[in-house]
């Protein structure tokens, strides 16, 4: 191909002028491999002598001007529309490098350090792919930042002579802002958390700069802690007067009775089942046996949609925010109280809309025999919690007021042990992964973290929403042949490969061909048969970091750790956006075809909420590790057992027994040996000892030293806290601001316990 270009140009030898070479590099690039051309190979296919160089640079020069060509850094020039170039959000490292989240199945496109352009963390970036790094990743380069994901940050005043610099907290934002005057001054100490204006954004050349919007206080005030992770993701719980306005008017104005398209099931046995300090009821069921013998299930959801209609105010801002976010005091929801937890929540004796789902199922083995999706008017007859229900599945109820559903809940029991038995003998994969509750006290220090119980009721709840999900998923292909699904798909061949290699060393390994991918089924039966074993953990850790990451789509391409071909969120409109976006689809016209641009916003309405979720998560965990570090903050000096939850080439992280919390023993204090990251096998070995610390395995470990700036524990094995300390003395001669080295007084004055646990019901996660 170069070479036919080549001739082409020899053939031009009688031109001369920039022009000339502007045409000459135009036709190179068009005829060459869609991949940048570096320019000492232009120059030295179109040079005609040393002449010929400079005219040449200034033609260069003159179409990156003109932007007729790119300068794609490191690896050359290219025309624009030869490029395969992706938009798509950025996922910063802290050390500098960082991904392109590529989505719908393909690879993520890894960014070395000083490709990035400027990008900060969740800017949307438009990217190029330039080849394949040594690990076998997808590398590239980013052309252009096409979003900012923030115009302010969290950070750390810090004083530097006649300078002030504001240092970010999240470890993501590589970059120091300048600090600009503003006006009126505002008054500042060294070490003083604010809130940032970003006034201009890092690039090549400048520092990013900025000015105060608001001070937070010190890193040592846990008051603050949620503040400054809703700062930091940009996260309000006050909504614009507007929406507040409308969320007020349609409260009011919605009329709450049936009609010609709603049913009348108000007297219909009807209860909500929710965590003790659940505010927001958006899910209730009913059950009754049939003359047939049949079961006859109501699973009634609150009808968000006919309060919140597309395109209002309040749709907008439910788009923006995609999802409620739940810290350990306090719930940032989606919709403004009036709603989220007024006239949405299915509150007992009150009269509700929903959008209900009638089954009727076969009594031996839960089959649906029959199914249809309605609007409705329910009236829940009873509140009711997990720990009271879970009392009362097991026979050991002592509230008078669930004596009279004991039959109710027993009968939904014996029907959600046949649908659960059944889901996990097709595949799906049972990980039992409790979440931590932080019991907070009135100040908002962490005086205890447990492991959040796993009641019978939880199951119970689960399958019915499971149920609902996936009878609601087949009607949306029927009727539009797509929509908004919840969608897993299956591990890449790479990473099967690792855990099987992984699994061969514990004489575990699956029966599959090389190149294959396992079928949940398969996995399933790994998980079961290690399941009250000594190899549980390993294997669970290990499998489950195997598998990708659950997003949205408009396709329904089956969700693999359920194995169910067709899966959908349908069950919580008022916490989930894209459960809302389903309610609509079942309520519009099935008599016309849905417009083309209908199918484009549930497309960014998928991509978007996908995005929101993976924020929400990452703001949920910041604000758990806030609390995490503080409770171990009390403990430094004392030792624990625990168990490694993850090897890294740098060391490995610990999982304590006593309470779901982690640290991280470096590398660098195992002092016994050399010790080699083995990443397919999940360890460190030992080049002399052929010592291996792996995933799974228990140790016991001591709290050496918490860092409350950047969200760290550092632990030490025991026996080896004294190369670990040397080590510390010798790299960091004095403590950094927010670090915390001994053990500080924790109790209130009053030694009262104000919040326990997500204020908010426990989230379903199905």
């Amino acid at each position: 191909m170069i070479g036919g270009v080549v001739d082409l140009l020899e053939g031009n030898e009688n031109h001369s002028g920039e022009e000339s070479f502007r045409d000459s590099l135009l036709s190179f690039l068009k005829e060459t491999p869609s991949v940048p051309v570096r320019e000492e190979i232009l120059l030295e296919k179109l040079k005609k002598g040393r002449k010929s160089l400079k005219l040449i640079r200034s033609a260069m020069d003159s179409l990156l001007k003109d932007g007729a060509i790119l300068q794609v850094p490191g690896a050359g020039l290219a025309l624009k529309e030869r490029l395969p170039t992706v938009t798509k959000p950025f996922q910063a490292h802290p050390d500098g490098y960082g991904f392109v989240l590529v989505g719908d199945g393909q690879p993520d496109l890894f960014i070395p350090a000083g490709m990035t352009k400027g990008a900060m963390h969740q800017d949307t970036v438009e990217a190029v792919r330039t080849g394949t790094d040594r690990r076998g990743r997808q590398e590239g380069v980013i052309l252009s930042v096409v979003d900012r994901a923030r115009t302010s940050v969290v950070g750390t005043v810090h004083k530097f002579g006649a300078n002030t610099i504001v240092r970010p907290r999240d470890a993501k934002l590589k970059a120091d802002f300048i600090l600009e005057p503003s006006e009126p001054p505002v008054q500042y100490s060294e070490g003083d958390l604010v809130v940032l204006e970003i006034t201009s954004y890092p690039d090549s050349l400048n520092s990013p700069r900025g000015r105060i919007l608001a001070q937070l206080g010190q890193a040592g005030d846990p008051k603050i802690d949620t503040e400054i992770v809703m700062a930091s993701f940009g996260l309000s719980e006050v909504f614009p007067s507007d929406v507040v306005h409308e969320a007020e008017r349609v409260a009011q104005e919605t009329p709450i009775a049936p009609g010609d398209h709603r049913e009348d099931f108000r007297d219909w046995d009807i209860v909500t089942i929710d965590g003790d300090n659940a505010r927001d009821f958006d899910d209730a069921l009913s059950l009754v046996r049939l003359k047939d013998g049949s079961f006859e299930v109501g699973i009634h959801i609150a009808d968000v949609a006919t309060y919140v209609r597309e395109g209002t105010s309040l749709d907008k801002e439910a788009f923006r925010r995609g999802t409620s976010v739940y810290f350990p005091d306090r719930v940032v929801p989606m919709f403004p109280e009036v709603l989220s937890n007024g006239v949405l929540s299915l509150k007992p004796d009150e009269d509700r809309l929903a959008r209900s789902v009638v089954l009727r199922l076969d009594p031996h083995t839960a089959e649906v025999l029959d199914s249809r999706i309605t609007l409705s008017v329910i009236r829940s007859r009873m509140r009711m919690t997990y720990s009271k229900v879970h009392d009362v599945l097991r026979g050991a109820n002592e509230d008078a007021r669930y004596t009279p559903w004991t039959s109710l809940l027993s009968e939904l029991w014996s029907v959600a042990q046949i649908l659960r038995k059944k889901r996990f003998l097709g595949g799906s994969l049972d990980f039992d992964l409790p979440e931590p509750e932080i019991i907070l006290d009135l100040r908002g220090h962490p005086i205890d973290i447990v492991r959040s119980p796993r009641y019978l009721s939880h199951q119970l709840i689960e399958e019915f929403m499971l149920l609902a999900n996936q009878v609601v998923a087949k009607e949306l292909v029927i009727r539009w042949g797509g929509g908004i699904f919840r969608v897993h798909e299956a591990p890449s061949i790479e990473r099967i490969s690792d855990l099987n290699l992984f699994l061969g060393a514990l004489g575990l390994a699956m029966p599959i061909k090389e190149g294959e991918v396992p079928t949940s089924k398969t996995l399933s039966r790994v998980l079961e048969a290690t399941r009250g074993t000594v190899q549980e953990k390993m294997v669970h850790f290990s499998v489950l970091r195997s598998l990708k990451q659950a997003r949205y789509d408009v396709k329904p391409l089956g969700h693999f750790g359920l194995a169910m071909s067709d899966y959908t969120h349908f069950t919580s409109p008022i916490r989930r956006y894209p459960d809302l976006v389903v309610h609509r689809l079942l309520g519009a016209d099935r008599s016309k075809p849905l417009k083309d641009s209908v199918k484009t916003d549930i497309s960014k309405a998928a991509s978007h909420s996908s995005e929101r979720e993976r924020a929400a998560v990452d703001a949920e965990r910041m604000s758990i590790d806030f609390k995490r570090i503080r409770f171990l903050g009390d403990h430094v000096g004392e030792v624990f057992s625990g168990v490694i939850s993850g090897v890294a080439g740098f060391g490995f992280f610990v999982e304590l027994d006593d309470t779901p919390v982690e640290g991280m023993v470096p590398v660098s204090s195992l002092s016994d040996d050399y010790y080699v990251f083995q990443e397919k096998h999940h360890s460190l070995r030992g080049e002399r000892t052929r010592k291996v610390y792996r995933i799974g395995d228990p140790v016991s470990v001591r709290i050496m030293r918490v860092d409350l700036e950047r969200l760290k524990c550092e632990l030490a094995l025991e026996g080896m806290e004294e190369s670990a300390g040397r080590r510390r003395k010798k790299t960091e001669p004095t403590l950094a601001a927010g670090l915390v080295a001994t053990k500080p007084k924790t109790e209130s004055p009053d030694g009262k316990k104000s919040r326990r646990g997500r204020k908010g019901r426990r989230r379903k996660k199905v």
